[in-house]
Order: structure tokens, then sequence, then C-alpha cells
């Protein structure tokens, strides 16, 4: 061998020797790097016409293990999921029912308060500090009811948001991966766009479940693991506009796939006359509640679909259009019965002295003539200031009801008026000194509701006449007290009208002391009322109190096993990202080891330069 050659062999050395250096100090830098893998010096001989030339540095080698690293993706996907629902949940147990510990503050706690001031009510009616405290305790419960169901709704906009925060984020990702892609196909360094590449899939995996493959020119197509590609060639893009407000009635847009030159990157809405395909379609929930289901194709609008399994974006769609939407179900259940039971025990009952006026709470809408009605109620026009009954009317259940309402208003001339006004209300007005009693005797009003569940009133329960609650019209769980009980707790109904139908009918009111009335309010607590299933809870009738407790176990109960199933996730998760580092981690000790080698290659390489520059400048002398 020449000098020159051996020169060139030891500079050669030197080179490799240095890129060695090169990828050690990186794996050094980068060891507590998320996502980054272990690069491994490589090089070859170089032999020019059959004799060794030295050494070649090759593009450092990637050590991963693209099974483990494929199994953590497809397990990040899950816990994705997972984290999401126990995340909302955790909010639900925190939020709409308290933290363990504050049992007065809940739904339950306050329907138990108002059970415990009913009990003491029924045993003197007379105090006025106990019905003070009764009314206050009703109230309690009622805004308890009330904010619940808006926490739920709350909780339903908040995922609506994220929803559209994680397109976003997936967006950003898909258009990330496209340009490492076009880098790796012009021939980037490809170990670091490797890494980049993963991070960003690693990203995305956590978001939605993905599969992916490798094309032959090194890019990565990612398509749902159902199939639907999202970047393959060319990128696409999520499209999603989240509700600006979220009820019971919302209705949620599509999130839909567009290809990326549809999407104007002014406004990132589709361009006029872009069409895309849809992914997730909109509607108002993942399953229809019995009174929503018509048996028509209409219901396929109202239905929330989902092509996914796991995923972040799939936990927030499961929680936003199954899980919550079945709690605020349930609350409507609950304020339901609460309302029904405690309404029809208060309408059932009369205060003393009696009102001059009722007016009722139903829109008559056409459900009574179409109801199924028997039996004859009772009006007492009562003397105010003794307690005399001064007449007595039947009210004739089986007529329909203009000749209803008519006949009442014959049977109270001299007395006062009985109609209906603008909106479909029944009003009764007496004069001056003189007060309504009102007892249900034999009379019953059926109705069926939506969901196919009879309801049994009495006259004064079905017009809502002597109501203990108000409530809005669309949302059963806004609850208030009713405002002249909350203005006047005088008005609140402890006695009770007893009826001889004779003939002639003789009517006879309770004085201050009849605590019938106020029983009949103590005994709605035990009252069992038909409910329809909901969720988890499938009972066909409840008790306030029992369906409370229903609620909530049930809630603590899911809230425990999404808790569970994360944390299972969470385990596994980090169980396979501990062996992905075991596999592609840096081992600082090892880098050292590799670090003193390759540095006493270097100085072999420039030893072998030095004694070849010392051997050129002695034949240089001896040639003088």
């Amino acid at each position: 061998m020449t000098l020159a050659a051996t020169l060139r062999t030891a500079v050669t050395g030197l080179a490799t020797a240095q890129q060695a250096l090169a990828v050690t100090a990186h794996n050094v830098a980068n060891a507590g790097t998320e996502g980054y893998a272990r690069k491994v010096h490589a090089q070859e001989a170089m032999v020019l016409d059959g004799r060794g030339a030295g050494a070649r540095a090759l593009d450092p080698r990637r050590v991963a293990d693209e099974f483990l690293v494929a199994e953590l993706r497809g397990r990040s996907a899950r816990l994705g999921r997972s984290a999401a629902v126990e995340d909302l949940l955790g909010r639900v147990q925190s939020e709409v029912f308290g933290a363990p510990g504050e049992t007065g503050r809940g739904v339950h706690g306050r329907a138990t308060a108002l059970a415990s001031a009913a009990e003491a009510l029924a045993n003197d009616p007379t105090k006025p500090p106990l019905r003070a405290q009764f009314l206050g305790a009703a109230e309690e419960l009622a805004a308890a009811l009330a904010r619940a169901g808006e926490q739920v709704q709350a909780l339903r906009g908040e995922a609506d948001r994220r929803i559209d925060q994680l397109v976003d984020a997936i967006n950003a990702d898909l258009a990330a991966l496209e340009r490492v892609n076009e880098e790796m196909a012009r021939g980037g360094p490809s170990a670091e766009l490797e890494d980049r590449r993963d991070r960003l899939l690693a990203s995305l995996a956590r978001r939605l479940d993905i599969s992916t493959y490798r094309l032959e020119d090194g890019r990565v197509a990612v398509h749902l693991r159902g199939g639907e590609p999202l970047l393959e060639g060319s990128r696409r893009v999520l499209v999603y506009d989240p509700a600006p407000a979220v009820s019971n009635a919302t209705l949620f847009g599509p999130i839909a796939l567009y290809a990326a030159r549809d999407i104007d990157p002014a406004t990132g809405e589709p361009v006029p006359g872009a069409t895309g395909r849809v992914l997730v379609t909109g509607g108002l929930r993942a399953e229809l509640p019995p009174e929503l289901e018509t048996g028509t194709p209409a219901d396929e609008a109202l239905i929330v679909r989902s092509p996914m399994r796991e995923g972040e974006l799939q936990g927030l769609l499961e929680a936003r259009d199954r899980l919550l939407p079945e709690l605020a179900d349930q609350l409507d259940e609950l304020a339901r019965i609460t309302r029904y039971a405690l309404d029809a025990a208060h309408n059932a009952a009369v205060a003393w002295p009696p009102p001059e006026s009722l007016t009722g709470s139903r829109l008559e809408d056409g459900t009574f003539d179409a109801s199924a009605r028997s039996g004859t109620a009772w009006l007492a026009v009562i003397d105010r200031a003794s307690g005399a009954t001064l007449h007595t009317v039947a009210i004739d259940l089986s007529l329909d009801l203009a000749t209803l309402v008519g006949q009442l208003d014959a049977d109270l001339t001299g007395h006062g008026d009985a109609a209906l006004d603008g909106d479909g209300r029944l009003v009764i007005d007496l004069g001056a000194g003189k007060g309504i009693a009102l007892a249900d005797g034999d009379g019953r009003i059926t109705v069926t509701d939506a969901a196919g569940r009879s309801w049994d009133y009495g006259f004064s329960h079905y017009f809502g006449l002597n109501d203990l609650f108000a409530v809005h019209p669309r949302r059963p769980t806004a609850l208030s007290l009713r405002a002249e009980l909350a203005e006047n707790p005088s008005l609140l109904a402890t006695a009770r009208l007893d009826v001889d139908p004779g003939p002639p009918p003789v009517a006879t009111l309770g004085g201050p002391g009849d605590q019938r009335g106020a029983q009949g309010l103590a005994a709605a607590f035990a009252r069992s009322v038909p409910t329809v299933p909901r969720g988890a809870l499938d009972r066909q009738a409840s008790t306030i109190g029992g369906y409370a407790a229903d609620l909530i176990g049930a809630t603590a109960v899911r809230a425990a096993r999404a808790s569970g199933a994360a944390e299972a996730d969470r385990t596994m998760v980090e169980a396979l990202t501990t062996r992905v580092a075991q596999v592609s981690g840096v081992n600082m000790d090892e880098e050292l080891a590799r670090l003193v080698l390759y540095q006493q290659a270097y100085s072999v390489s420039a030893r072998i330069v030095r004694i070849t520059d010392e051997l050129f400048d002695e034949l240089l002398s001896i040639g003088r």
C-alpha cells in the first residue's frame, strides 16, 4: 500500500469515527426526549481493485420494534377513549351530584331533607316555621334538580367544544405528517424524519383509532381502523361545526371528510360545490328514548352514528351522545315523578283559609277529551271567615271539556265564574270573602304520554289548579316552587275537603288544625310512581327517594367502571411504553462506552495520519 493510499484510508477512518461520535452525542443529548428512538452508527468497508480503501459511514440506523410501536398505538387509542369517558363521568360525580361526603348538597340529599320537612309538617301544620321549612326544602330540591339538568347539558356542551378542538388538532397532525412524507419522498434524513413521523402518529393514535402502512418510497399511509383513508397520497381534512348552545333538543352537525384541496385555507371551510364523505352523522343523540321514536325513517336523521370504536374523539362522542343524554333522561324522570307525586298530594288538599281564585298550570292541548275520564269531582264554596260551606258543585268528568267548563260556570252562578283563559288554562274566580275547596271524589283522568306510560290525575291535579311546583314546558328538570306559594306560605295546602254525595251533597272543609293534607304530602314520598326504563334504571315504578338513590348509585357504578377501564388501559400503555423504551431508548452507560470506543478509533486514525505525514516529510528530506 502506498503512503497516499494509507493517508486516504486514515482520512476515511477519521470521517467515519467523527460521524460515529456525532451519532452517539446526538443519542446522549436526546436521552430524555419523548418519542426519540436510539440511532446506531453504521459503516462499511471500501474496496478498490480488490484492496481495502478505508471505511465509509452510512446513514445511522434507527432502532425500533415496529410491532411494539403498533401495539402501543392501538392501546393509546383505547386509552384516549376510556380517559375521555372517565374525565366526563368524574365531572358528573363531582359537579352534578357533589363530592363524596357532601350528601346534603345533591339531589338525593335535598329529597331526603324535603321528606323530613314533610314529616315534621304533618305533625303540626299550624306552625309557621314548619311551613316555611317545608317550602324552603321544596324550593331547594327544585333548584337542585334544575341545576343538575343544566350541569349535564353544560358538560355535553363542553364535550362538543372539545370535539371541535380535537378535530383541529387531528387536522394539524395530518398536515404535519403530509410534510414529513414529502421530505422522505425527496430523500431527506430518514432516521430523524421517522422520529418526527412516529411522534405525530403517536399523537394521532391517541385521538383516533388508526392503522398505518409504509409505501415503497418511505412515506406512510394512514387509515381509520374501518378503512377510511386519512392520508394516502393526498391528505383528508375533518370538518365540524360545533353547536352554539347545547340542550336536550340540540341537533349536532356531522363530522365530514374532505380532500385538502377542497378546503378554503382562509376560512377552513369547504369551498362552494365541494362534496365530502360523512364520517360521523349529525343528529340528536346515539339512541332515541321511547317518547322520541316514531318508527319511521325520520328517526335516522336524529341518531348520531360513528364508525369508530377507540380514540379520544370516540370517547367524547360517546359521552356527548350516549352517556350524558342517558343521565339527563334519568334526571328528567326523577323530576317528573317528584312533581307528579307532590303535586298530586298538594292538589288533593286545601289551604286554610281557602283561596278566592285558582288558575291552572296546564295549557289545554286536547288531551282532556282524548284521555280516559270517569267519576265525579267536587267543588265547595267556603266562607273564608267562618269556614262554613256556602255551595257544593258536582263536576262530571265524563263531559267534554267545553261542556264541563260551561256546566261548572253555570253551577257557580251567584258565587263566581269558571272559564278557560286565552292560553287554555282553567280559571276559577269567586267573589271576595269566598274560598275554593276541591276534592277528587271518585273522579279520574288517565293520560297516556308519548313514552307509553299512564298517569292518573284527579280534577285539580290534571288542570294544575293547586300545584306545588312550576316547570318549564320543554325542560322537565327546570322545576321551581310555584310563585304564589313562595310569596304566600299560607297557601300551602294542609287540610282536606270531605263530601257526602247525598243527595243533597254536603261538603265540609277541615279547619286550620286538619293534618290530613300535610300527611298526604309526607305520604307522597312513599308513593310508587310509574317510570320508563332509562339506561341502567329499568324499573317500571319507583318512589322519589328510591329513584334518586338508584340514579346516584348507577352513576357511581358507571363512573367507577370508567375509572377502572381507564386505569387498566393506562397501565397497559405504560407497560408498552417501557418495553418500547427498552428497545429504542438511550442507555447512557452503553452510549458512553461507545463514545470511548469511537474516540479511540478517531485517535488511531489521527495517529496514522500523523505518522504518514512524518513519512512524507522524511521522503521529502531525502530527496533534498
